[in-house]
């Protein structure tokens, strides 16, 4: 009686955290739904804003399929670009198939995913599976992707180069009360082929004197643990940790923590904060004193923090109407503000480079 009643109230718990910050795993099937949104992103002299869709469709009980489009529209130039090109405006297609088969008390989930750019193509294969033990309570996830990606250079039709992904993913979910559900999550990234832009360039002496030069193989190793906690009144709070390191000795450290509320039986509102903290490369540099082997101006290579302040809602527009189960409208907007330690702004005051950027999305969904 005590175990049904710590799965009854977790339930609630998982729906509520689905519902209002993502998706739990658990053997059951995604449900049938239709998702329609729009994404906007401004900060640090760029723009990137489209429309997104997501279709989910389920068959004869144990088999789902999903599909859906991203598109990523890109205009401005960054501090880099500024500094040694003009503006630019470029468009990102990204289009995404999957299946989830449902066996018993695992969900077997494979996709593909190709993203298409002016210099930039990239196809994507994944595997997963997610299994639950000790009746339900712990879910164990495991998975696998391959990525194949060929980069460009619009200045010069005839360059080419490609870069191979692996990604290997072990995860762990476990209600540990009627109240709590924990995570934990591993994931190891190996790359190899041209790792670096094509179009920027470093600076020597105070010069910009050649093109960036990065090792051919990069293997990075992430770890994270969350925590989810089920109070009266339904509100749930969230705490995350997550600890990145890399064999380019970049160490990152990022701690986020948030809250979901049910306002009324249609509305829930979550409010998030989230901090990011990295070091640098061991090749990065913002000026070098002279040519080395490997050679990255990238601020996103160098030493760098940031801040995360995000609200979002979302809004139950109908229930069993129009031949539909229920539909939702959801409105999340953020603000980030960006501080490089070692990174110099490229207008020549010689200031440590920084920004606020800031995101906005709305979305609609419907269960059918």
């Amino acid at each position: 009686m005590v175990v049904i009643n710590v799965i009854c109230r977790a339930s609630f718990l998982v729906a509520l955290v689905t519902w209002s910050v993502g998706a739990l795993w658990a053997a059951v099937l995604p449900e049938d739904r239709a998702d329609v949104m729009y994404h906007s992103y401004d900060g640090g002299g760029v723009e990137v804003n489209g429309p997104a869709v997501l279709v989910r469709k389920g068959f004869r009980q144990n088999l789902s399929f999903s599909a859906s489009y991203y598109q990523d529209a890109i205009s401005g130039a960054s501090p880099d670009v500024i500094a040694t090109a003009s503006k630019y405006s470029d468009t990102r297609d990204e289009f995404s198939v999957g299946a989830d088969y449902l066996h018993n008390d695992a969900v077997i989930n494979m996709s593909f995913t190709n993203s298409e750019e002016s210099d930039y193509s990239a196809n994507t294969y994944h595997l997963g599976l997610s299994q639950e033990v000790f009746g339900g309570m712990t879910t164990v996830t495991m998975g696998v992707s391959r990525g194949d990606d060929e980069v460009g250079n619009v200045d010069n039709p005839a360059f080419s180069e490609d870069v191979d992904r692996m990604s290997y993913q072990l995860g762990l979910s476990q209600i540990l009360s009627d109240a709590l559900i924990v995570n934990a999550n591993l994931e190891t990234v190996a790359d190899e082929g041209f790792l670096n832009n094509p179009y920027r360039k470093v600076r020597i002496l105070g010069v910009f004197a050649g093109d960036e030069v990065y090792p051919r193989t990069r293997t990075s190793h992430a770890l994270s643990f969350s925590g989810k906690y089920y109070w009266a009144s339904r509100l749930v709070g969230s705490v995350g940790y997550r600890y990145f390191t890399d064999t380019w000795d970049i160490d990152a450290h990022s701690f986020n923590i948030g809250l979901s509320y049910v306002l009324d039986t249609l509305s829930i509102l979550d409010v998030y904060y989230r901090y990011y903290d990295q070091g640098q490369a061991s090749f990065y540099s913002d000026n070098f004193d002279a040519q080395q082997n490997y050679m990255a101006r990238d601020k996103e290579l160098s030493q760098f923090s940031n801040h995360t302040i995000g609200v979002q809602a979302s809004y139950q527009l109908f229930d069993t109407r129009y031949g539909l189960d229920r539909g939702t409208l959801n409105v999340g907007l953020e603000g980030i503000s960006y501080e490089y330690d070692n990174y110099t702004d490229s207008t020549g005051t010689g200031e440590n480079y920084s920004f606020d950027a800031y995101t906005a999305k709305i979305f609609f969904s419907v269960w059918y």
